[in-house]
């Protein structure tokens, strides 16, 4: 495993089963068996239902890349990108149901925050479920979905970027949810 830099640590939330809630445990063991084609400074972690498990390893890489099932109200298969930034974590008492785990996501954030354990950049890769029934199983629409998000991580973490590239051009400092192209 990598640590400090600027390694990167693609970590795979959700409870495979349940269908879609699984997307995350798809994703990332589709990473993981296309191990060949990430970077060196890439790592990849399946922490399934237990994120808070998992916060000594994102603690020790530069940048943290989380992949989940996200409730957001649209059309099931649209992939979310959410850049999650420590004033955000803070400032929000109440937030919107991100997560559908027992611990949530927000939760486990400030757990990470007060522990000094967050690390410098954080993102959140989700896509809008489709099934929550039970089954290993993604939806159809969830598989596209998980087959694109491989894709586009596989690209992402493959470009080198400078450190201040935080945001797109044009993007305002405030805007958290974008739908990534289908």
């Amino acid at each position: 495993m990598n640590s400090g830099g600027n390694s990167v640590l693609i970590v795979g939330v959700g409870n495979e089963l349940l269908a879609d809630e699984g997307f995350g445990v798809h994703v990332v063991r589709s990473l993981s068996g296309a191990a060949g084609m990430l970077p060196g400074h890439v790592d990849v972690l399946e922490a399934g239902t237990c994120l808070l498990d998992a916060l000594p390893e994102m603690a020790r890489h530069s940048e943290v890349i989380l992949v989940d099932a996200v409730r957001a109200g649209r059309k099931p298969g649209t992939i979310y990108r959410l850049r999650v930034v420590a004033d955000a974590i803070r400032r929000y008492e109440t937030l919107p149901p991100t997560s559908m785990h027992e611990w949530g996501l927000i939760e486990t954030l400030r757990v990470a925050e007060l522990l000094g354990m967050l690390p410098q950049k954080l993102t959140l890769l989700g896509a809008e479920p489709e099934s929550m029934e039970p089954s290993m199983e993604l939806s159809p629409r969830l598989k596209r979905a998980a087959a694109r998000l491989s894709a586009l991580l596989r690209k992402e973490v493959s470009t080198p970027r400078r450190p201040c590239e935080e945001r797109r051009r044009g993007q305002k400092s405030g805007e958290a949810w974008r739908s990534l192209k289908r």
